[in-house]
């Protein structure tokens, strides 16, 4: 089946998977994300966000389609877009890198090598900006419900750590290197193992969401538990 690549606008909005699409973890500082789940409008937010960042710097994600099914989605920008990622402790990304937010794999589609392809994608995408250097915050307990990616998935796609956390490591790829690959190289690449945070369904995730937020966890403690949706953000 022919699998192809989508800007994220606002229209292609309306296909991310489930929860994602009113999910503002990344796009919202925690204070203004809570206060836009008080009052029911976290969907509105994110189209807010997502009209902004694409007026100000341009695209910030792509979405992979398997025929007409939404296979996967990846978003980025730079993170003086994403007020979030003041909130880790391994932060703040550096100044001449692009911030990887999420992203998102359907479980049929684990092991097929689009979690790659959708890096590669963003990888492509801001070089041609001038931009050589792509930092994240990986998930270091590879915790299935978490909206962060395992750091160890980043890892096996060419990510080195900057910066160690204990749940939270910044890790960061060098563009030039990456795109530098072997076209030959690059589709030989295919997971043989399938990921964790590939295979989260809606049970889980309403079983998750319903769990409590608040009680004796810092904030910070509470990033894995504040998802962007589902696969990290998945659904």
């Amino acid at each position: 089946m022919h699998r192809r690549m989508v800007n994220l606008t606002l229209d292609s909005l309306e296909d991310l998977p489930g929860r994602c699409r009113a999910c503002v973890f990344w796009e919202l500082s925690p204070l203004c994300a809570e206060a836009a789940r008080d009052v029911g409008e976290p969907a509105l937010e994110k189209e807010a966000w997502l009209s902004h960042t694409l007026l100000e710097w341009g695209g910030c994600g792509r979405i992979a389609y398997e025929g007409e099914d939404v296979a996967g989605y990846v978003t980025y920008a730079s993170p003086k877009f994403v007020p979030r990622s003041m909130e880790f402790p391994s932060g703040p990304v550096s100044p001449d890198a692009a911030l990887l937010m999420t992203a998102f794999v359907h479980p049929a589609y684990a092991g097929t090598g689009l979690g790659r392809q959708l890096v590669q994608t963003v990888a492509a995408d801001v070089a041609r900006r001038g931009i050589y250097a792509i930092e994240t915050f990986g998930d270091a307990r590879g915790e299935a419900r978490a909206c962060l990616v395992p750091a160890d998935f980043y890892r096996s796609v060419g990510f080195k750590t900057v910066r160690q956390d204990p749940r939270y490591p910044r890790l960061r790829l060098e563009l030039r290197t990456a795109l530098d690959r072997s076209v030959e190289a690059e589709e030989s690449s295919v997971f043989t193992d399938s990921v964790e945070w590939f295979k989260l369904d809606d049970v889980e995730l309403d079983k998750f969401f319903g769990e409590p937020t608040t009680g004796g966890r810092s904030r910070i403690d509470r990033l894995g538990a504040q998802r962007d949706g589902e696969f990290f953000d998945r659904d």
